[in-house]
């Protein structure tokens, strides 16, 4: 049974977050949507999106190697810098519960990411490993002439700023993984089936958003649906589909030995991602011992959004405590 459970999650992970596991080529698209009406409809529900934020920010373009990322921008000038990756498909928008009580603290730098979602603008090279996001992301450091951040992601994301932390250490002082998928442990296997079943098997946007309902274990509000619109647009109208991303994977304890900075996990105590978040926990804290993890009962996999008030205080509180 025990080999029957780790087939199944892996195939949960290559069917649902991983990108190069096939052997096509991966060039990069002339645009982050398909068609310019599927563009236009994508960035209505993203300005859309957007009015939902309650802090004032400004947004511009950084010139990559691989395109013209979107970043916005919020907060503190003079404070510490507090840089948020969106999930897979998602965006800066998906921030809208968490960057007024975060900017009131920290100057806030919301990514677009440069090959999924959002209004980033890919040219040129193709994100198709892990060393294409290194380099990405310190062409935006260097921007802004920034060190010592602290960096933040949920599910796809998590994984993606714990390897940033492994290869630019330098530069990131703390640590923050929402719900990591994957990362620590395999998801459960029904993951796999579902994505089967919504992406693979006649997908259209019901099948969509029957699947982020699921993911988010059913909870939603008017601003949920708001934003949840716009992301059913991104996955609908999008070039980029899930195995055009850079896979991640499981890192074992002994690979993250040099991560020697504050690190505060998060994740869901509905059993979404883990048949059990109580043994995510242990895995976790047994690959970072020194990691404040976290089980937030009653949250699924979009904790920013479900507890928004105890994530934005842990978050304020363990910056502040680590500065």
């Amino acid at each position: 049974m025990k080999i029957k459970s780790i087939i199944i999650s892996l195939a949960a992970t290559a069917i649902i977050t991983s990108g190069c596991s096939t052997n096509k080529t991966i060039t990069a698209p002339e645009s982050l949507y398909k068609t310019e009406e599927g563009k236009e409809t994508a960035y209505k529900s993203y300005d859309k999106a957007m009015e939902l934020w309650d802090v004032k920010y400004y947004d511009e373009y950084v010139q990559t190697d691989y395109g013209k990322s979107h970043v916005i921008i919020s907060g503190e000038e003079n404070e510490k810098v507090i840089i948020l990756i969106p999930g897979l498909f998602g965006d800066a928008s998906m921030w809208f519960p968490n960057v007024g009580k975060l900017s009131a603290h920290f100057k806030v730098l919301t990514l677009d990411m440069i090959n999924y979602g959002g209004k980033s603008e890919p040219a040129g090279k193709a994100i198709t490993t892990f060393e294409d996001y290194k380099i990405w992301f310190n062409q935006i450091l260097d921007y802004y002439n920034l060190e010592n951040v602290a960096v933040m992601g949920i599910s796809y994301s998590s994984w993606l700023a714990l390897s940033l932390a492994r290869e630019v250490p330098n530069a990131i002082d703390e640590l923050i993984l929402l719900d990591p998928s994957e990362t620590f442990m395999p998801m459960n296997g029904g993951i796999a089936w579902k994505g089967i079943k919504y992406f693979m098997l006649f997908p259209n946007r019901t099948k969509y958003a029957k699947f982020l309902d699921w993911l988010g274990g059913g909870y939603t509000n008017s601003q949920m649906d708001i934003w949840t619109e716009h992301m059913l647009d991104v996955i609908e109208f999008g070039s980029t589909k899930m195995f055009d991303v850079p896979q991640h994977r499981i890192y074992e304890p002994e690979e993250l030995t040099m991560i020697d900075i504050p690190v505060l996990i998060m994740a869901g105590g509905k059993p979404i991602l883990y048949d059990n978040p109580e043994d995510f926990k242990r895995n976790a804290e047994e690959a970072l011992p020194e990691a404040e993890v976290i089980i937030i009962p009653g949250a699924g996999h979009g904790l920013n959004m479900e507890k928004p008030e105890f994530v934005n205080k842990k978050i304020i509180e363990f910056l502040s405590n680590n500065q």
